[in-house]
């Protein structure tokens, strides 16, 4: 047997091309194909003419971004690490290497490059047939926000913060008055002092008219504080701070808000505790599990979310057809979600509450004459009991937004004072606008509960998928437009995967 020399200090007497070490069907050139569809020439002119050392490509950003979204959501050190020894990566840069820094930036600063990317990502996989938009599946979930329960505040602390910062600005400028240029900028050293920091909050405290076990400073506002002390810059940012957590507080209509993310909200999770979370929003379409649309916000609920979905969905891949199917479950059944679904022509099926408990296996074993056991008649819009009795006497209030249904046979039934009580007959109140009567009585038909059972398919193993296997548990990013970019190459990386499969698989 012949034994070949080692090769490791061979050098090339011609350079290589990557392209031919790498396979063809890498998804590399996915990507390529991708960002080599979006217009630069806006963004590329902003660079263009500008003083200073030259700047880093967009395009070439873009497809390194893009590439570990890919591959798992990869950090910006990771990133850089791999330009410079994975052979995609090093394809993908031209062999260049930007920092991790220049990495990050670009994902703040170029964030409607995201964006565009998310579009021409659908746009390709409706280009390959995986996108039908038959039926879409319309649902949220909770994603931790990277805000410690710890760090919270509230607007006592504020009030508290704010005055001693006030006091300081007004010490410094006597000091300014008294003394000139001698003096300085800064917060007296009374306030460095831990003791004599104490005194001073319990002064406040007490010109306050408050005990002074009435309130404590937490931890976070003694950090803010310690902010504060380093400059007057200092000072003034960490003002600034206060100020707009409390401008936050007071939209978010809670009692505490998180210091260093303001924006996110306490939400309820899955396992019923309480944390910092961001309401994740999809749009897949059935066909192939493509995602039509993503998005986050800070509403805890999910009433609000329907209208903003779909329209995403129409910038991204132009205007539904008339009866296209929306599917979304109890929690968007609202009257404005129901007159916007009938205004726009679309084929909704939206969960009521009696339907969202029969498929949880909720039975009313125990409560026999609760209103889920009462049936609906749509031929003769009456209810029927589960005696038997029809309910057809009928009343309407608050404008038709408030239907009463009764019978007086109630006098007449032997199970009337389990029912309704001794001295009362049994009435059943619908609530809602007509659109939304109307798809109540539509998700009872067992067709439309057929439809509607497409949506726990299409839309709860994308989630698994995200949480799962692209590892989103918690967001890596602070505020609702950073956090937004984060959820937007979520997105892309989703899409991205199902087009190279299914691209892989027809081959």
């Amino acid at each position: 047997m012949v034994l070949k020399d080692d090769p490791i200090d061979q050098q090339l007497l011609v350079p290589i091309d990557l392209k031919n070490l790498i396979p063809d069907n890498h998804p590399c050139y996915l990507i390529q194909n991708i960002v080599e569809r979006i217009d630069f020439t806006d963004i590329d002119d902003k660079y263009r003419f500008t003083a200073g050392a030259h700047a880093y490509s967009r395009k070439m950003l873009l497809r390194l971004v893009l590439m570990s979204s890919f591959d798992g959501g990869l950090s910006g050190r990771e990133v850089e690490r791999r330009s410079r020894t994975d052979i995609a990566y090093m394809y993908l840069a031209g062999m260049q290497n930007p920092d991790f820094r220049t990495i990050n930036r670009f994902k703040v600063e170029e964030s409607e490059l995201i964006d565009e990317a998310f579009k021409k990502s659908i746009l390709v996989a409706k280009e390959q047939g995986l996108v039908k938009i038959n039926h879409i599946a319309i649902d949220g979930t909770k994603i931790k926000a990277k805000a410690s329960i710890n760090n919270i505040t509230d607007e006592k602390q504020l009030e508290m913060l704010k005055k001693i910062l006030k006091d300081s600005i007004e010490l410094d400028e006597e000091e300014d008055r008294l003394l000139g240029d001698e003096s300085g900028n800064e917060i007296p050293k009374n306030l460095i002092n831990k003791e004599s920091f104490d005194e001073i909050y319990d002064k406040l405290i007490d010109d306050s008219s408050k005990s002074k076990n009435d309130s404590k400073f937490k931890l976070s506002s003694k950090k803010l504080l310690k902010k504060a002390i380093k400059d007057k810059k200092s000072h003034e940012k960490v003002l600034n701070k206060i100020n707009y957590l409390e401008d936050e507080l007071k939209k978010s209509n809670q009692k505490t808000i998180s210091v260093n993310d303001p924006e996110t909200r306490w939400m309820l999770n899955k396992k019923s505790q309480w944390e910092f979370d961001y309401n994740l929003q999809i749009g897949v379409d059935d066909f192939k599990g493509i995602m039509l649309s993503i998005g986050i916000s800070n509403n805890p609920t999910d009433f609000n979310e329907l209208i903003p979905q779909i329209i995403q969905i129409e910038e991204n891949i132009g205007e539904l057809p008339e009866n296209t199917q929306i599917s979304a479950d109890n929690g968007y059944s609202t009257d404005e979600n129901m007159e916007y679904l009938e205004e726009h022509q679309l084929d909704g099926y939206i969960s009521s509450r009696k339907l969202s408990r029969k498929l949880k296996n909720i039975n009313n074993i125990e409560k026999p004459y609760s209103k889920d056991n009462f049936t609906f008649n749509v031929e003769k819009n009456t209810y029927i009991c589960p005696e038997g009795q029809i309910l057809d006497k009928k009343g309407q209030y608050e404008n038709g937004k408030k239907t009463v249904y009764w019978t007086n046979n109630c006098k007449y039934c032997l199970k009337k004072e389990k029912c309704a009580g001794k001295y009362r007959y049994r009435t059943i109140t619908d609530y809602g606008n007509p659109s939304k009567i109307r798809m109540q009585r539509k998700m009872e038909e067992k067709w439309a509960q057929k439809i509607y059972k497409k949506r726990s398919k299409t839309v709860e193993w994308p989630f698994g998928n995200i949480k799962r296997n692209l590892k989103l548990t918690e967001f890596n990013t602070t505020g609702i437009k950073r956090t937004q970019t984060e959820t937007k190459l979520i997105g892309i990386s989703h899409n991205l995967k199902r087009i190279y499969k299914e691209i892989n698989k027809n081959n």
